[in-house]
């Protein structure tokens, strides 16, 4: 009879231990775990100018970051059946520049805006990179084509 409480208190000191490594395996896991990104959106409008040509293109972009990438979505003001959307994917850092690159989603240009397509197509087909700076604690990037983008951090 002794022999058989012997065998319960090992089983149930065997379980014990069990549990206690799987809850401090999981609180270990868990603590370590990297805490879900809040997805950050931006609007903007760019535009286009050839001054020979006395022509201008204007689009409103919206940029949301998602996952470390950032999804890039171009829509003309006064054609509803234009849209790009892409990826833009962080490739690498090096020199203080942050190089990606473009994936394409969705291309849609049935008028032909031309300034554009030579846009998106420069995106294509190369790295882009910025350089992130604070000037009087305000963000500035400059893009490779020396475009200076101020932007305000929400907190």
């Amino acid at each position: 009879m002794k022999w058989l409480n012997a065998k319960n208190l090992s089983s149930k000191i065997c379980i014990g231990l069990i549990l206690l490594c799987s809850v401090v395996l999981s609180v270990n896991t868990l603590s370590h775990a990297r805490p879900r990104q809040t997805e950050s959106k931006g609007q903007l409008q760019i535009g286009f100018y050839d001054l020979l040509a006395d022509r201008q293109e204007n689009y409103n972009v919206q940029i949301m970051d998602m996952n470390g990438a950032m999804l890039l979505t171009i829509t003309h003001p006064n054609d509803a059946m234009f849209l790009i959307k892409g990826r833009l994917d962080e490739e690498k850092e090096k020199n203080g520049r942050t190089f990606y690159s473009y994936n394409p989603i969705r291309y849609n240009n049935p008028q032909n805006h031309k300034m554009i397509f030579s846009f998106v197509d420069f995106l294509r087909h190369n790295e882009v990179w910025v350089y992130p700076m604070t000037v009087n604690k305000q963000p500035l990037l400059i893009g490779q084509s020396g475009l200076m983008f101020v932007y305000a951090l929400k907190r």
